[in-house]
């Protein structure tokens, strides 16, 4: 099995190979790369690439919290791209893994060369508001203190046949939940850039890359944040699927799939 290894910490992936355009694909907090499954068939036109985050899934889980954090995050998908030989992709995400490569792309000009174009799922751009990111963080606490005490069982339904080990869920979800859900000020990257921990939402207008915004229609959580990223991000094509909820890449993949599709067949303008 194929493994990017940083700092002795060893990050799993799967690569389709190929000589297509690559699709670089993030899950979201809890989810492994599995959760890309019913996009699979687009490995005969696209070269994917998926993996899971430290603390997920085949990925390692280290014991000590301060291996995860946001800097952690971007470094292991820079990790897991050279590993590859990719020097540059279309970023899909997944709910925090669009959260993810947003940051990706705004964290330093080097990152961003290497995001051809955004696909945001089931995603947001955080918190301009201290406040609701003080809310966000709470939470954050509540589910890495569930994941510690109850293992597999506080994981959401849809994540309980994917490749968690106990271990990995009581440790890594649990500090996962802590550092890298959680969207802190004192984050070793979030604490350099321009406006902190709401440096994604605050400058949506720096995307310059053509962007895909997908959001289930029972997904109302995250409708107020589609809408926001489409109209802030120049170009943004926002698509609703019918009848799909948090996890519509996999309850509704063929829907999911067919956008992906379409958008990055559809010709590209440069970025600006």
């Amino acid at each position: 099995m194929p493994f990017a290894t940083r700092d002795g910490v060893k990050i799993y992936y799967e690569d389709s190979g190929g000589p297509g355009p690559v699709l670089f694909m993030t899950h979201g907090f809890s989810g492994t790369g599995e959760t890309w499954d019913a996009q699979l068939e687009l490995s005969n036109e696209f070269r994917i690439i998926r993996w899971d985050m430290r603390g997920h899934g085949r990925s390692d889980s280290p014991d000590a919290a301060e291996l995860y954090s946001k800097q952690h995050q971007l470094q292991d998908m820079e990790s897991v791209l050279d590993d590859c030989g990719v020097t540059s992709a279309t970023f899909v995400g997944h709910s925090m893994g669009g959260f993810d490569s947003l940051l990706f792309l705004l964290s330093s000009p080097s990152r961003a060369a290497r995001v051809q174009a955004l696909v945001l799922i089931s995603t947001g751009p955080g918190f301009a508001k201290a406040e609701s990111r003080q809310r966000w963080n709470s939470r954050a606490e509540v589910l890495a203190a569930e994941f510690a005490a109850k293992g597999r069982s506080a994981l959401p339904k849809a994540d309980r046949g994917k490749s968690h080990s106990d271990r990995g869920v009581q440790v890594g979800l649990a500090n996962s939940a802590k550092y890298i859900f959680a969207q802190l000020e004192e984050d070793p990257l979030l604490s350099t850039m321009p406006h902190g921990a709401a440096t994604v939402a605050s400058r949506l207008d720096e995307v310059k890359v053509p962007t895909l915004v997908l959001v289930g229609e029972q997904d109302k959580s995250f409708h107020a944040a589609a809408q926001m990223m489409a109209k802030k991000v120049a170009g943004a094509k926002l698509v609703q699927i019918p009848g799909g909820g948090h996890m519509v890449q996999e309850s509704h993949g063929a829907a999911v799939t067919a956008a992906l599709r379409q958008f990055c067949a559809t010709p590209q303008p440069s970025k600006l």
